[in-house]
């Protein structure tokens, strides 16, 4: 029976269409889920001025973000793919401190101000996430990998680790033209093994978070 939940998976690529969102496409499909893509290569996302005009109201630059936000409360686990670059992408970066500045700001009520709201938190507890992460080599350093899982789960949500090293998500070796991952079937297939397990901590509320992941 087709599961219920929905997943939305947010490609932080700069190229449309390109490996990270054939990727995430190829493994949803084949599970079939009810999930949505969003890539932001197909959206403007301008950076942060620290207005502080989201302490009380969505945010007023007028770009894709708030609607992409929208659809990060409504899912129920959320997959984040993008490409490794020099670190990451920049615009993926662009659009993770967006929500962070959202939450630091409602938490401190403030950008200047001492903290006075801790109980504030922007997604509902324990929303799951994962990470699926594209490049030539299909390498990317634990460290580096882990300092994006640390930030979004900054944010209020929860990884869900894949099984295998580096655990905190699937390095793919997708080469450097558009369509190569689609070769990768050994990559496709643990990051829908990935998936999966996301699909069950959502069903069974445990993200499966061990502590070996910052060892």
């Amino acid at each position: 029976m087709k599961s219920k939940l929905k997943l939305l998976a947010i490609i932080g690529s700069h190229r449309k269409n390109g490996n990270s969102y054939l990727l995430a496409k190829k493994v949803l499909e084949s599970i079939g889920v009810d999930h949505e893509i969003i890539q932001l290569a197909d959206s403007y996302i301008e950076f942060c001025n620290l207005c502080e005009k989201c302490l009380s109201d969505d945010c007023v630059l007028e770009d894709g973000f708030n609607k992409i936000l929208e659809k990060m409360k409504s899912a129920d686990g959320i997959i984040f793919a993008f490409p490794k670059y020099v670190l990451f992408a920049s615009k993926f970066i662009c659009f993770l401190e967006r929500i962070a500045t959202i939450q630091h700001m409602r938490e401190h009520m403030g950008y200047k101000i001492a903290f006075k709201n801790p109980d504030y938190r922007l997604f509902s507890a324990k929303k799951p996430f994962c990470i699926f992460v594209t490049s030539g080599t299909g390498k990317m350093e634990k460290e580096n990998l882990q300092i994006v899982a640390d930030y979004i789960e900054g944010l209020g949500l929860e990884l869900v680790p894949h099984d295998l090293p580096p655990f905190v998500g699937v390095n793919v070796k997708a080469g450097d033209d558009a369509g190569e991952v689609l070769k990768n079937t050994e990559g496709i297939e643990e990051c829908r093994k990935l998936t999966e397990k996301l699909i069950v901590s959502i069903e069974n509320g445990d993200s499966g978070h061990t502590s070996f992941l910052k060892s």
